[in-house]
């Protein structure tokens, strides 16, 4: 008769074979998710040496590559903690069990025999399993065994333990007693409004215990989005230098547009002037200038990019300065994060505050705002041209005193915009349309991107 020993592992080196097959066929997001859940059943040792030089942010091609590695050492480890953790014999309970089998099995079997033999339990795993619980949304999540394979969609399952790492031993093990409790009530109770209750309150003390003041399901985000969420400065960069490697002159010159409308005066002086010294005009430097343009921006200003300055409302990643942490800004009260938004703006000199109330102008929705696409194209719009620079005339005398004051307004609209949903956000966007035109003397510009130049 075959072993559990030697179905299982015909079973890991057997996924680990199909996988290799299929490797180059899976989409990038399912590639990533692949590693997630691998990565999450490796030792704080292994996982250092096996995933050294790995991001998310790495290139799909270089995802791959990584991938066709990891994936047969990732069997051979799963493989061997296997055989190690069931040499004496088949043993479900801690500290028998391996991290593949915390990962397969449902909530409802699982915690009783951490309760049981907590102290067996190791750190690292008992910070998983405590961050697992701060997502039990509902009460069929405590029976469904692909539930723990489902959190690692989610950044905030990595945040979690992230702000659970630094909390001393004894008060994670103090906690995970409170919640194999909690857990064993909301079991016992089902999908009833009781059971639904114990959820809130398991919820409740994990993210107590990680230092948040808010219910980890208002803060779930959106799967697979990549993390860390901000990109490796040397990972931008080398992007940025391959993309720019195969453009066409005229799609550099769009881009080192777009680059130059992130700058303020005083960085285009810093920055771009020596190059600007070295052709006789912008539209006569080669494709070689205009690379190095585009990285010398880059590299002085980070991954600021063309909707950030609308963008931050909803992320905390700021324009100018530096981003917020994702969660510490959706738990942030409105006046800190005006005070935020508008310590941002100081850093923002008034052409720069110009050219962002001419895209509100010229874009008569939030969602056309913050398409980046959309504001690309305004670059080459006679019209969006002309009105950032009679902003400027008008309002920018006084030290640009008049664009700030007006650049604040809109600020506060956008800031309040955010905590709001359907026909109020869009009634907060119009008003804040017109305070601007108003301000301005010129007229919204309702098909604001469909002109070009030549």
């Amino acid at each position: 008769m075959t072993s559990y020993v030697e179905l299982v592992r015909h079973r890991l080196e057997e996924r680990s074979e199909n996988l290799l097959v299929n490797l180059d066929e899976l989409p990038e997001a399912q590639l990533r998710y692949t590693m997630r859940i691998f990565g999450d059943c490796l030792d704080e040792e292994t996982g250092g040496k096996m995933l050294e030089g790995y991001s998310e942010h790495l290139h799909e091609k270089e995802l791959r590559e990584f991938a066709k590695t990891f994936v047969p050492a990732y069997a051979k480890y799963a493989v061997a903690e296997l055989e190690e953790k069931k040499k004496d014999g088949e043993r479900f309970e801690p500290p028998f069990l391996t991290r593949e089998e915390y990962q397969e099995m449902a909530v409802r079997e699982k915690w009783p025999r951490i309760a049981e033999h907590l102290s067996e339990v190791d750190p690292l795993q008992l910070r998983r399993e405590v961050a697992r619980a701060a997502m039990l949304f509902r009460p069929y999540m405590l029976s469904d065994p692909g539930f723990n394979e489902g959190v690692v969609e989610f950044s905030l399952y990595y945040d979690l333990l992230a702000r659970l790492t630094p909390v001393p031993d004894a008060k994670l093990r103090e906690t995970a007693v409170e919640l194999a409790s909690r857990i064993a009530q909301a079991v016992a109770a089902g999908a009833t409004s009781e059971g639904e209750e114990r959820l809130r309150e398991i919820r409740g003390k994990v993210a107590a215990l990680a230092g948040l003041p808010a219910d980890p399901e208002t803060l779930l985000g959106s799967p697979m989005e990549k993390y860390p969420r901000e990109m490796p400065a040397e990972f931008r960069l080398r992007d940025l230098a391959r993309t720019l490697a195969s453009m066409s002159l005229k799609d550099l010159r769009l881009t080192a547009m777009v680059h130059l409308d992130l700058l303020t005066a005083e960085e285009i002086r810093r920055f771009v002037s020596p190059f600007f010294a070295k052709y006789p005009s912008f539209f006569e430097m080669p494709s070689k200038g205009l690379r190095d343009l585009i990285l010398a921006v880059a590299e002085g200003v980070g991954d600021r990019t063309i909707a950030y300055f609308v963008d931050r409302y909803g992320t905390g990643r700021m324009a100018m300065t530096k981003p917020v942490d994702y969660i510490v800004w959706k738990l942030m009260p409105m006046e800190d994060r005006i005070a935020m938004l508008r310590n941002d703006n100081e850093r923002m000199d008034a052409a720069m505050m110009s050219r962002h109330l001419a895209r509100v102008l010229h874009s008569g929705t939030e969602l056309v705002l913050s398409d980046v696409g959309r504001q690309i194209a305004l670059l080459t719009d006679d019209g969006f041209e002309a009105d950032h620079g009679e902003i400027l005339k008008r309002l920018g005398g006084d030290g640009g005193e008049r664009v700030k004051r007006l650049y604040d307004v809109v600020t506060l609209s956008l800031a309040r915009a955010a905590g709001e949903r359907g026909e109020d956000r869009m009634e907060t966007y119009r008003a804040m349309r017109k305070a601007v035109a108003d301000a301005a003397g010129i007229s919204p510009r309702e098909h604001g991107g469909e002109g070009r130049k030549g």
